[in-house]
Formats: structure tokens, sequence, C-alpha cells
């Protein structure tokens, strides 16, 4: 369901609109009626709407600058614009940031209805294209995907669940119906034969292989879904007639049945543990080893440490360029940032795949290692040491010190912290923003800017309100600062100043 906002000053138009649709069934859920431009504004900061519904002219924030002022800050929302004969001309202004509907007022309801079958068939498009963008992420990040969920959980045997649900719905692995072969006498001499075999073997069969072939000391290691009895016996028959060049001796394959994937993976990579060289082999013949390297868990973790235990953003920077050198070859350099990314940001179900991949998309977009180091530097500068408690996650800790510190910005929002600094889902980030500080985003934001004016109007004796409009992240909005802070401090910036003035 798309989620729709609409925003009139008419309180006669906003019913109406909020009524006379069954927006359900065009696939839209109505989140909120907005009787004015600062208030659209503020909910689209909260609620982060996919469809906005707006009027041209309304108080505080008009349409055009209330959608100049959302774009900044989230472009992806898609505007319907409601305008007057006389107000064309400016609803025309309106295309040189993307809106391309527009519907005259008295608004006619059929009219609307295709304008909002239009938003959701691209819409629809629109995420059809994400994703197929976000299979083809995971689709190159696979292999090294896989390896550091082989590394991971080889130290972590013992806490194995975590690591699993970690990476399960990464890798696309499913629950059940999961089986192994454990085909033995595969000597290495006969092993890219034997894996090019048998990824044949499967895709002519439609069998999907769930992970790549792994290989320890003569021993072939095939996971897969299998979906009758039949198919493990066709299988083991396969393999116990199959011939390679240089084989000396009969395959003996044995089949595994735990439960759940995740007690089968458990178990695969039990057997596994003992050995010093493990080897994966792709469907396209390349041979991965897995040894203890500068992206093994256990160097992730020591750098880890060393990044959570920095105080400042430049002791952050120095961990980095002791890892990150240039004689790193860039396949190692990403792998090394994407185990860090998954230690410093574990993977809940509340956080879906779209967030990883967002971070995954820009990582694998630097070209060099120099831009790995620089775009880790913004990725870890989050995590470092932060105080938190029991009564209050790091993300939110982290949320507030960013507001702090950059609340002059004019395009903060939850939903860029939420993509851009945390890497969660905004969704995720706003429920539990509201539930720990008891206010809305927008709510705190608001608060601190307000702070910071007084602040500056009582001790640095400031009086131009334009001025400290702009350094409290209004921008050039003055009227809208005047309306904020009246509602904050019950009285306008100019009766406040008045007020500090001795009598």
């Amino acid at each position: 369901m798309l989620r729709l906002m609409i925003a009139d000053d008419e309180q006669i138009i906003r019913e109406t609109l909020a009524e006379i649709i069954d927006y359900e069934a065009l696939g839209y859920t109505l989140i909120a009626a907005a009787r004015n431009g600062m208030e659209a504004y503020e909910i689209i900061c909260d609620e982060y709407p996919d469809v906005v519904i707006t009027d041209i002219r309304m108080p505080i924030l008009g349409g055009l600058e209330l959608i100049e002022r959302a774009m900044k800050s989230d472009s992806n929302i898609t505007f319907i614009l409601l305008s007057g004969y006389s107000e064309f001309e400016y609803a025309k202004q309106a295309m040189r940031y993307g809106v391309r509907h527009y519907l005259l007022k008295p608004t006619d309801k059929d009219e609307l209805i295709d304008a909002l079958n239009a938003v959701r068939q691209e819409r629809l498009l629109e995420s059809r294209h994400k994703e197929e963008s976000r299979r083809e992420i995971l689709a190159k990040l696979e292999a090294p995907l896989e390896q550091c969920f082989l590394m991971e959980a080889l130290e972590s045997l013992d806490n194995f669940p975590p690591v699993y649900r970690k990476y399960q719905s990464l890798l696309s692995i499913p629950y059940a119906h999961l089986t192994a072969c454990v085909c033995s006498y595969v000597e290495e001499v006969c092993l890219k034969r034997f894996a090019s075999d048998v990824y044949q073997y499967f895709a002519a069969r439609h069998i999907p292989l769930c992970f790549p072939v792994l290989y320890v000391r003569n021993n072939a290691i095939l996971i897969f879904q299998a979906a009758a009895l039949k198919d493990l016996e066709n299988l083991k028959e396969y393999l116990s007639q199959l011939t390679c060049p240089g084989q000396t001796v009969t395959f003996e394959p044995n089949i595994l049945h735990p439960d759940t994937s995740l007690n089968l993976f458990h178990t695969v990579f039990g057997k596994l543990s003992r050995f010093e060289q493990i080897l994966m082999l792709d469907p396209g013949g390349k041979v991965n080893e897995i040894h203890n390297n500068i992206a093994s868990p256990s160097q992730i973790n020591r750098i880890t440490e060393a990044i959570l235990l920095a105080d400042n953003s430049s002791s952050i920077g120095t961990v980095l360029d002791t890892v990150f050198d240039d004689q790193l070859s860039l396949d190692t350099a990403r792998n090394l940032a994407l185990g860090l990314f998954l230690k410093l940001n574990p993977i809940r179900e509340e956080q879906p795949l779209d967030a990883a991949c967002d971070f995954f998309h820009k990582l694998y977009s630097c070209t060099d290692i120099s831009a790995v180091k620089d775009f880790m530097q913004v990725a870890t500068q989050q995590k470092k040491a932060c105080p938190s408690s029991e009564r209050q996650s790091p993300n939110i800790t982290l949320v507030k010190a960013y507001v702090k510190k950059h609340y002059a910005n004019e395009n903060l929002s939850l939903k860029w912290l939420a993509e851009n600094y945390l890497f969660v889902s905004v969704g995720y980030l706003s429920k539990q923003f509201v539930k720990e500080e008891g206010i809305r985003f927008s709510d705190y934001l608001n608060r601190v800017r307000m702070d910071e004016a007084t602040h500056l109007m009582r001790y640095y004796h400031s009086d131009n309100i334009n001025n400290i409009a702009r350094q409290v992240g209004f921008g050039n909005n003055p009227q809208y600062f005047r309306q904020v802070f009246k509602r904050y401090h019950s009285c306008t910036p100019s009766e406040y100043l008045k007020n500090l003035q001795p009598a």
C-alpha cells in the first residue's frame, strides 16, 4: 500500500478529499490530512508519505514551497497539485521539481482517481526496477556474503543462530526442505570437473543449489533444496556412477537430513570447522579459498573494537588508514568493509533488505581503496563509542547527537538519517524514536532549533530574525520560522526580543 497525505487549508476540501474515494481499493493508505503547509512538512518529516495531494495556496508554506522543501529531504515523494485557473502559472513552476500531475479546482473525483492510478502504476514500475536492482546487487555480493557467512560461522558455532539469521535473508536461504550431500573420495585433481558436472546436473533438473560447492580434503558438500525423496535417490545414483579425469576411486555420496535450514548449516559448518583450508566453487568455475586473512571474523572483531574505542573521528580515521592500505586489492577492501558493516549493523527483522542494499550499492560504487576508506569513515563514524542505556538504544542516541550537530541543515529529516547515516528502515527508526522519546522526530528537531534560536538571541544579542532563521535550519523562510517559534514559545521572535530588553 502506498502512503498518502492530503494538504489543504480549507476544511471542507480536506474532508471531501478524504471521504469521496475508497483509497484502500486503489492501493493507498491515507495517513494524514494537513491544515497548512507547515503542518504538511512536519508530517512528511515524520510519516514519510509516498504521495501528497496538496493545494498550491496555503498559509505559512505554500504548495510550491512545500514541494521545494520536501523534495530536498525526500526526492521520492510524488506530488499531485491542486490549483485554480488563475494559479495555473504557479503550478507550471512545479515542473522543475518533477511534478507531472495537476488537477484544477473544483476537483473532479474521476480525474483524481485517474491521477492516483497513474501514480500507482509508476510506483509499481519503480518498485519492480528497484527489486531487480536489489537482486542484481545481492547477486554481485553473493560470493563475498557467502564467504563472510562461512568465516563468521566457523568462529561462532557455539552461538550460531544469530549468525545464521543475519545472513539468511541476505542470501535468500529457505527456512526448510534443505538437504546436504557429502560426497567422499573427490580428489582435488578432479574437483573442478566434478563441480562443473554437479552444477549442470542440478540446473538440468531445476533443483536449486543454495550454497556453493564446499570442499575439504577429498570431501565435497552440496547444499540444495530437494522436492522429493526420488530426487535424493537419483542424485546418489548419479554421483556413484560419475567419473572424472584423474579419479582413482568411486565417489561415495551420503545424505544429511536436518529438520531446518539453521540446523543443516550448523551441522555442515561443524564438519568443516576442523579443517584449515576450505574451498568454495561457484557455478562459473571460480575457486575461493577460505583461510584466516584480513577479512576473517577475528580480524573484523579486532577492527570493530578499535573503532568503538576510538574517541573521535580523527581516531577512527587513523584506524581505517591502517586497515585500508593501498596494497590491498579492491575486492579485499570491499569484503573487509562489508564484514565491518555487518558486524557494526546486525541485520534485524525490523530492518528490511532495502537499507542494507543501499549500503551495498554505495560500497560497490567505490572504484578505489581511497573511496572505500572515505565511505567507511562516514559509515563507521556513527558507531564510535557512544553513551547508551537500557532506556535508550544506540540508534536514538546517534540520531540526537547528529541533530545537535547538524540542526542548521534545513533538509535534515528522519528518512535521510535512516537511509544515509544509520542504514536502517525509516519506518523502524520512526517507531523507535517515538517509543523512546515520547515525541515525533519533527517535534524534537524543532525543539532543538528553537532552543538554539533563543540562545542566539539571549547570549549573542542577535536580533536579525532572517539571519537567525537561516542559522537554525529554516533557510530563506523566516515566516515559517516565526510560526514554529510562536508555537513553542507562545510569542513571536520580535516579542521575545522585546521582553529581553531591560525596562
